[in-house]
């Protein structure tokens, strides 16, 4: 073989050598790059996520249900009694018109906005329901009280739920499991933090008159669709209902 080409051919192999050293190198430094900015978009979402728990509110209901008024009845001469929200039995009395209420505290790190709450029964009518929309904000720490009344705007029913797993009302029937006593009412509390994202607290009230927790966390995406709130949800249910109109007036031929 000449001299010469043979020399040619070691420097063009020398030279594809280099390049492919090179491009080695440019990839090993596109690779370090690209591990540097997924290790910061990295610490950038656990900085967020560690801010945003850090800000969650955790609302839970405090004491029995009570009258949202101060209401009286006259048993006789000098004899006042005043009106209570259970009857006799220690049931919530649903027929009750002048509205309940109970206390509520955060018990999270940051503030809860844009509070709903439904107090919901085993009666059938959406109107013996108690309802409270609009409330808060309630600040770190806060305790509070919310009023719930009677609402005929309500659409909702026992089965709806707000993350697809827990009902507004468990109606199945009493057993040793799931016993009747422990959940005459449910307390369903929905509310947005700083972030504007969603979380619910869902308590059952009992025959004793106290709070049970069913379940406290974010409200999830279902079906692919961004999460509701209570209020939300109604809405969508009062858009989803039949509209009935008028039967066209009859005219006479």
């Amino acid at each position: 073989m000449d001299t010469s080409l043979a020399s040619n051919i070691i420097n063009l192999f020398v030279a594809i050598g280099t390049v492919g050293a090179v491009i080695v190198a440019l990839f090993g430094i596109w690779l370090n790059r690209r591990q540097a900015r997924n290790d910061w978009l990295h610490a950038q979402q656990l900085a967020t996520e560690e801010r945003q728990h850090q800000s969650r509110p955790i609302l839970v209901p405090m004491e029995e249900l009570t009258p949202a008024k101060f209401t009286v009845t006259q048993q006789g001469p000098g004899v006042v009694q005043l009106v209570d929200i259970h009857m006799a039995d220690g049931l919530v009395n649903w027929s009750y018109q002048n509205g309940v209420k109970f206390g509520l505290q955060n018990m999270g790190g940051g503030v809860a906005l844009n509070v709903h709450c439904i107090l919901y029964g085993g009666e059938s009518l959406h109107s013996l329901q108690f309802v409270s929309w609009d409330n808060g904000p309630i600040g770190k720490d806060k305790y509070t009280f919310v009023y719930c009344a009677h609402s005929q705007q309500l659409q909702l029913n026992p089965d709806d739920s707000i993350d697809g797993s827990h009902p507004l009302f468990d109606s199945s029937l009493d057993s040793a499991s799931n016993p009747a006593k422990y959940r005459i009412a449910c307390m369903t509390i929905t509310y947005h933090d700083l972030f504007g994202i969603k979380h619910m607290s869902i308590f059952n009230y009992t025959l004793e008159h106290q709070w049970v927790r069913v379940a406290i966390e974010k409200i999830p995406s279902l079906n692919g669709k961004p999460p509701l709130d209570l209020k939300e949800l109604n809405d969508q249910k009062k858009q989803q209902a039949p509209k009935w109109s008028a039967p066209a007036p009859i005219t006479s031929s």
